[in-house]
């Protein structure tokens, strides 16, 4: 594990993998996700962490929307274990609500659950990777 964090900033927002082995990706506001800008996202969670067992706190921007095409990759692919959304709006929580939906339709191997602090999300992060 990197004792420093590493940090990819881009159009999309910022990714940052610090010591405790998390991704924390801070997502810009009116953010259109098609499955393009889905693919990039998994590229850079790929160039800083690729062992196939990521797991990621999502920081939800406002106004973010993805296709159905960008869901579904997102949610089924080799790269990501578990999802933590931080959210702070009421729309915000359904953008992540019908994430984790979709996730359990799609039988998606990846966890997916909505907090509304980092704190928290970190929590069950670490505790579910430890437990395992």
């Amino acid at each position: 594990m990197e004792e420093h964090p590493r940090t990819i900033t881009g159009p999309f927002g910022r990714f940052t993998r610090q010591a405790n082995g998390l991704i924390y990706f801070y997502k810009q506001d009116d953010l259109a996700i098609d499955v393009s800008t889905a693919q990039k996202f998994l590229d850079i969670i790929r160039q800083l962490d690729n062992s196939g067992e990521v797991r990621i706190i999502v920081v939800q921007g406002h106004g973010v929307e993805y296709s159905f095409d960008a869901q579904r990759l997102l949610l089924k692919n080799d790269v990501l274990s578990m999802i933590a959304y931080v959210i702070q709006t009421g729309t915000q929580y359904l953008t992540a609500e019908l994430l984790q939906d979709v996730a359990k339709s799609l039988k998606s191997q990846i966890q997916v659950e909505i907090f509304q602090e980092i704190e928290a999300a970190e929590a069950w992060l670490l505790e579910e990777a430890g437990g395992e």
